[in-house]
């Protein structure tokens, strides 16, 4: 019998933490091997996105392997999502429906890290759900107990017992019925720092402490102060604190995106960035086509 094909890491521009990589194993063998597909040789991704193993649908699916075809054209070229009103540091992996997914606060990739922090954002102000992968999972795999019905059950029961968590309808909630808050803790190394968002609303920004300068940047006001102050602070060499005052104007008005996205770019530029970089020309390849 030929061993059946595995899929490739090649998801997000890191290693998928084990955690989740448990969870596309078993989507990946309900939505393609366990499938009539798999025999003749065709490879239906949304499938395996959407697989009725899976409480959620996956934000990115595996590449067919090496002698499937996909069964829809376009298939084989994968876009990168990030979700309206979304920054580019934030990664989702789950996709909740109505515009909410959950993913990861990823502030800066060249730390090479092998987990981060899991958020659930979208159209709403971005919340820690999990300080890991893990953690993240259990708050899904409870929130999907709490809708109920006999086929979540058995979908949690068996991500559950692959995980080995035990998740609760309780699991992240308050008395008062609200989602417990996790501190977000980006954890600088030695000669960085994490400074929040100035408009109380993303994640802020972590970088070295010589890319911030003395100055808080602008970020309300006239969109001309917003963009010479932040073409001051990038000529002086402080990327990040332009970085912080970039992603707080566009919190305050995501409407801005078109005016703020040229010096955004030159701020990741800047830090060597390029991953954010890209992931900002889709935000504003989606922003022109939705407006």
């Amino acid at each position: 019998m030929t061993t059946p094909p595995r899929w490739t890491d090649d998801l997000f521009p890191f290693p998928t933490p084990p955690a989740l990589a448990k969870v596309v194993d078993i989507a990946w063998e309900e939505g393609f091997l366990t499938t009539d597909l798999y025999e003749e040789g065709l490879y239906d991704a949304p499938r395996v996105q959407g697989s009725f193993a899976l409480p959620f649908d996956l934000c990115a699916v595996p590449l067919a392997p090496q002698g499937w075809e996909y069964c829809y054209a376009g298939e084989v070229s994968r876009r990168h999502y990030v979700p309206f009103m979304s920054v580019p540091e934030l990664l989702p992996f789950a996709d909740l429906g109505s515009g909410t997914c959950v993913g990861w606060a990823v502030p800066a990739p060249e730390l090479g890290r092998t987990d981060h922090p899991v958020v659930s954002f979208g159209h709403k102000k971005p919340g820690v759900i999990g300080r890991n992968t893990l953690d993240g999972l259990t708050f899904l795999l409870a929130l999907a107990l709490r809708s109920g019905g006999e086929r979540r059950r058995t979908q949690v029961a068996r991500l559950s017992a692959e995980l080995g968590i035990r998740p609760t309808p309780e699991y992240g909630v308050n008395p008062d019925g609200g989602d417990v808050e996790i501190p977000l803790d980006l954890a600088p190394p030695a000669g960085w720092r994490h400074e929040p968002d100035p408009s109380g609303i993303g994640i802020g920004v972590l970088a070295p402490n010589d890319a911030f300068g003395e100055e808080y940047p602008s970020f309300t006001g006239e969109i001309d102060t917003i963009l010479a102050d932040t073409c001051r602070m990038l000529d002086a060499g402080h990327p990040a604190s332009a970085l912080l005052g970039l992603t707080a104007a566009y919190h305050e008005d995501a409407h801005r995106l078109p005016d703020l996205h040229p010096l955004w770019a030159r701020a990741y530029d800047d830090l060597d960035r390029p991953l954010f970089r890209e992931r900002l020309d889709v935000m504003l390849e989606d922003y022109q086509q939705a407006f």
